[in-house]
């Protein structure tokens, strides 16, 4: 197996919430916690000029880059790995462009003694299984109607308001205590007949609704004449008195020289539809 792709255990010294966020994402993608920390030192590794290629050394490239007097780029945003940049080679050697030419690395520093909320972890070997989630808390007793104590809970003593007074017995059916009103009785007619004299011919109103007009069905009283409309006009009796009243005619309905539209009838009242009189007279 080539020395570059060979995997030795290591530990290192990690934050607990660091370590959790990794678990996570192993978990997510279905791979190794150990696979996530190897390719984040290598895009970090990348991040910052050095090459991650093997060569024919056992050892990382140092790129031109690296000379004394420029500054390492920032690392990246985002980056999810937390630990120690790698070694350079001292600033008065050469960058190893050459096979052979990289200075070997520096020896590895001894463990940590783990500090409080701190964990170190492993990076070889499965692992561990998070602990199974704590069973839910059980739901808390439904409350009793009426704001009553929950169960466990000494009883409570709760006084009734005294009974009000039995309701009035209820009327037989069929029966009433008010009498219904009396029915209006109809309006009166007026002891005298009303009469419409047309052409010099008397025309007797005797509904409560004359209808005056050019149609022969439609109407009561016809004026032949195309300028008349089918319903023109209407006598109409109402709270024992006549009206004449104009049904949304087209040449409307005169009198004394001015168009009404709902008129009471008095003796001897001329109403002119287009060219025809009608004298109203109470017989």
């Amino acid at each position: 197996m080539n020395d570059a792709n060979k995997k030795t255990q290591r530990s290192f010294q990690c934050r607990e919430a660091l370590w959790q966020r990794f678990e996570h994402m192993a978990r997510e993608l279905e791979c190794s916690v150990d696979y996530l920390i190897n390719d984040a030192m290598k895009q970090y590794a990348r991040q910052r000029g050095y090459s991650t290629t093997s060569t024919s050394s056992s050892h990382m490239a140092v790129p031109p880059s690296s000379v004394h007097g420029a500054p390492p780029p920032p690392p990246p945003p985002g980056t999810p790995i937390s630990s120690t940049p790698a070694a350079r080679p001292p600033s008065g050697r050469p960058g190893s462009g050459r096979p052979g030419s990289a200075p070997p690395p520096p020896p590895l520093p001894p463990p940590v003694p783990q500090a409080a909320g701190v964990t170190t972890k492993s990076t070889v070997g499965p692992h561990p299984a998070p602990p199974p989630a704590p069973p839910p808390a059980p739901p808390p007793p439904p409350a009793l109607p009426g704001g009553g104590p929950a169960s466990g809970a000494a009883p409570t003593m709760v006084r009734r308001p005294p009974p009000g007074p039995p309701p009035p017995p209820r009327a037989p059916l069929g029966t009433s205590s008010l009498p219904p009103p009396p029915p209006q009785p109809p309006a009166a007619r007026p002891a005298a007949g009303l009469k419409i004299y047309y052409q010099g011919e008397p025309f007797p109103v005797t509904k409560d609704r004359f209808v005056i007009g050019r149609g022969k069905q439609t109407s009561d009283l016809t004026i032949k004449d195309p300028n008349v409309s089918r319903q023109h006009a209407m006598i109409e009796f109402s709270g024992g008195q006549y009206y004449m009243v104009d049904l949304g005619s087209t040449n409307g309905i005169e009198f004394n020289g001015q168009r009404v539209q709902r008129k009471i009838i008095q003796d001897g009242d001329v109403f002119r539809i287009c060219d025809y009189e009608l004298r109203i007279a109470f017989q």
